[in-house]
């Protein structure tokens, strides 16, 4: 009989022990926690309208480039976003409408990220060396010179 109480005073002592863990962590974790995965939820809402976002989208570049926008998606870049190398478009056009020139990067690192000869890619993906394939050094504008990154060609 002696036994069966000390078992039972481990087994109250171990309930209000986990009754205690639940209690602080329904006071500690937020609410949203753990809903679509290890982060809270609630805020990614809280920080999509804390900030503005720079980058909106080809469609949003097509309302004053339309043309532009019509041969890149004809094109074998149309899976290449405009501000991959004309940079966000809150850099462009500001939020109370001022226009800047946009920062394009025209250099061969660019157009290497893609097209830089890897082994690991498909063979039928325009893949090049760039040190050979550019005729002359491999300066700003080298690959701009032959290829029109809107409609490009091999």
């Amino acid at each position: 009989m002696e036994h069966a109480r000390h078992v039972f005073r481990a087994a109250l002592v171990v309930l209000v022990l986990l009754a205690g863990v639940g209690i602080t962590r329904g006071f500690l974790v937020p609410p949203t926690y753990g809903l679509h995965g290890p982060y809270r939820w609630a805020n990614v809402a809280e920080q999509m309208s804390a900030r503005t976002p720079a980058h909106r989208g080809p469609a949003a570049c097509g309302t004053c480039h339309e043309d532009e926008l019509r041969r890149r998606a004809a094109g074998a870049h149309r899976a290449v976003s405009c501000e991959i190398c004309h940079g966000p478009l809150l850099a462009h056009v500001a939020a109370d409408g001022r226009v800047t020139a946009p920062q394009v990067d025209r250099s061969p690192a660019l157009c290497a990220r893609c097209h830089r000869k890897v082994l690991g890619r498909p063979a039928a993906f325009p893949q090049v060396v760039l040190e050979e394939h550019v005729d002359g050094p491999l300066d700003a504008g080298a690959c701009l010179a032959c290829h029109d990154p809107h409609a490009p060609t091999p």
